[in-house]
């Protein structure tokens, strides 16, 4: 049987938004310890917990397949069009072997803004690559469906859902 993930130093990030919590633990996709920012607003710690081991722990075949050939989509376009120094074979990397190219330190955890009862999570897993260090990069997900692999945006929650995702009661 697994043992139920718990997230390790869990605290709040700002004193003026006690909503406002994170935790550090682990990403099994880049085999690495980071650290989950969420809002108690949106989730619950437990709640939280839920969605990484369950789900971003337990990605499917075909969503780590589909994150692969994003990356390798973004790279081959980024290299083709700079004439950057680049690590000796990432023009040659493709499908898993791309992760070790890649880099993940935070995750942001979001629920549906347009819809409090819509029990589908989202998260932005944001770190860095070896073909852009200097945008940074995002992996945008809801539930396990990959939407974006791309440099870093930052839009949160509404890189994942737009208004029309809202409860249309």
């Amino acid at each position: 049987m697994t043992e139920r993930l718990h997230l390790e130093r869990v605290g709040v990030e700002d004193p003026i938004d006690e909503s406002s919590m994170s935790g550090f633990g682990l990403l099994a996709l880049f085999q690495c310890h980071v650290e989950y920012h969420f809002s108690t607003e949106d989730m619950s710690v437990e709640e939280a917990e839920i969605y990484i081991q369950n789900v971003l722990n337990h990605l499917p075949d075909e969503t780590i397949n589909e994150i692969c050939n994003k990356a390798c989509e973004w790279k081959n376009l980024k290299m083709s069009s700079d004439t950057a120094d680049y690590p000796s074979g990432l023009a040659e990397t493709y499908g898993r072997d791309i992760l070790a190219f890649m880099s993940v330190g935070d995750v942001e955890l979001y629920r549906n803004p347009y819809d409090q009862n819509d029990h589908t999570f989202g998260a932005i897993l944001s770190g860095g690559t070896e073909w852009d260090s200097e945008n940074g990069m995002e992996i945008v997900i809801r539930g396990s469906e990959v939407l974006e692999v791309r440099d870093y945006l930052g839009y949160g929650k509404f890189a994942i859902w737009n208004e029309s995702d809202g409860n249309e009661s």
